[in-house]
């Protein structure tokens, strides 16, 4: 006999119901166990005969019981039933740690996306019918027509819609890539870099393996000459700022048509660039056409949007047409059509424009913390979200990153994107200053300054 509580406001013979459905789901009831007779069970549960009827007749309506007359009720035997696993409590979600001070070059504060504008432009899209039900796997041409026009414009890279494929982020991009690519080529990624990318490499049974970055970038001299696909990010090298300098751009181009090869730009942060023209995508120099241009609009509008973009070689692209990946784009109709608008009418340019105002006014704040002080050399390259900041102490990078965190900063350094995480002279830490308003930036960087000199003195 078993015993059960009714504290809810469900009918009192559906309660009953769920409860013994759940029994015989989870196995606590066994396949031909007899069941109390009506009777009994009403009086044991202090309920009527007739609720318990009821509850009866829809489980051997289901299935669950079986009626046998003048013996009882007994759990049906349903074959390959997959027993329900009994819940338990759930284990406790860890929080992330708080943190007073926020340098993560990843983030910025001052989305406040959706604007006005947009919201206007997604009003606009919901009342255009027809695109909203128009399916095309590369993304709808009014949005690839849009970042197309503005690649011409602001990156120097002269396409058409139909060389543009739209996705949901970088991921989603590569995977369409494993399709297209030869087979028996070794991505290399940047080191340092963007190591997490490996990640999904290794899910996919991809060979990957790195290529060292100075000062100046990927030095195409130091390739090996065999099939690969490069992986690089020449405009602002993610995480030290270094930019391909046009030599090694055109050397880097005849290597991977010598080579049979291909290269990956990732231009990821190519609107913020602070002073003189903007650098140009290597993309825009591609004479043999070899150069996958990927970007995405997360640090110029929201990374919650999930819009990404490629522009295909144009053997690659009939390849995508020809073998037709299963993967259309994943991304609204009613997001594209609004983005394609938006882009149309001038919003994302002028947004650009404040933008920029704004993350360099914080980036001479967090550059002008540490001049003039000994202790501290600044590799700012005018350009993005962050920088990087050397500071000659006594200690590992490892050591004064978990110091910093013990008194409630957050940040990364260099050896956190770098292959063997093996740090190689004085710490080198990744200021990002996009994260926190102009007084929390001033706070936190003076915080910081007094920890690392404190530091410095001991711990």
């Amino acid at each position: 006999m078993f015993t059960m509580h009714f504290n809810g406001e469900a009918p009192l013979y559906e309660a009953l119901y769920d409860y013994m459905k759940e029994a015989v789901a989870t196995g606590a009831m066994k396949e031909g166990e007899k069941l109390p007779s009506k009777r009994n069970l009403a009086r044991h549960l202090g309920l009527s005969v007739n609720t318990v009827t009821a509850a009866y007749d829809q489980l051997v309506d289901e299935g669950y019981l079986i009626a046998k007359e003048r013996v009882g009720y007994f759990v049906a035997e349903i074959e390959n039933l997959h027993k329900k696993i009994a819940s338990t409590s759930a284990v406790p979600v860890e929080e992330a740690p708080a943190y007073d001070y926020d340098f993560d070059l990843n983030k910025n504060a001052d989305y406040r996306f959706p604007d006005n504008h947009f919201k206007k432009c997604l009003q606009w899209a919901a009342e255009e019918e027809a695109p909203l039900n128009r399916r095309e796997k590369e993304g709808l041409l009014e949005l690839r027509s849009a970042v197309a026009d503005y690649l011409k414009a602001s990156r120097g890279v002269d396409v058409a819609a139909e060389d543009i494929i739209l996705s949901a982020g970088m991921e989603y991009l590569l995977l369409i890539l494993f399709a297209l690519l030869p087979t028996d080529a070794v991505f290399r990624l940047e080191n340092p870099g963007y190591i997490r990318l490996k990640k999904i490499f290794e899910q996919n049974n991809i060979p990957y393996d790195f290529m060292a970055v100075d000062a100046s970038g990927v030095d195409p001299d130091a390739l090996a000459d065999e099939k690969s696909i490069y992986l690089v990010t020449p405009s602002h090298q993610f995480p030290t700022g270094s930019i391909l300098r046009v030599d090694r751009r055109v050397k880097l181009l005849n290597h991977v048509k010598a080579t049979d090869s291909y290269i990956i730009e990732d231009d990821y942060d190519s609107e913020y660039k602070y002073y003189g023209r903007p650098i140009p995508a290597l993309k825009s120099l591609d004479g043999v056409d070899r150069v996958i241009y990927m970007s995405n609009f997360s640090k110029s509008l929201s990374p919650t949007l999930r819009v990404s973009f490629m522009v295909l070689p144009r053997p690659l692209m009939a390849r995508y047409r020809r073998l037709s990946p299963g993967m259309n784009c994943p991304i609204p109709n009613l997001v594209q059509l609004a983005l394609a608008r938006y882009m149309r009418e001038g919003h994302l340019e002028r947004r650009l424009n404040r933008q920029r105002k704004i993350y360099d006014e914080r980036r001479k704040i967090a550059v002008e913390a540490f001049l003039g002080d000994d202790l501290f050399s600044v590799d700012d390259k005018r350009a993005g979200m962050h920088f990087i900041l050397t500071c000659k102490v006594n200690g590992s990078e490892a050591d004064l990153l978990a110091y910093l965190k013990e008194h409630r900063i957050y940040m990364k350094g260099l050896s956190d994107f770098s292959k063997d995480q093996a740090q190689e002279g004085d710490p080198r830490l990744i200021v990002g200053y996009g994260n926190m308003s102009v007084e929390k930036l001033r706070e936190g960087l003076a915080t910081l300054k007094t920890l690392i000199k404190n530091f410095y003195d001991g711990p």
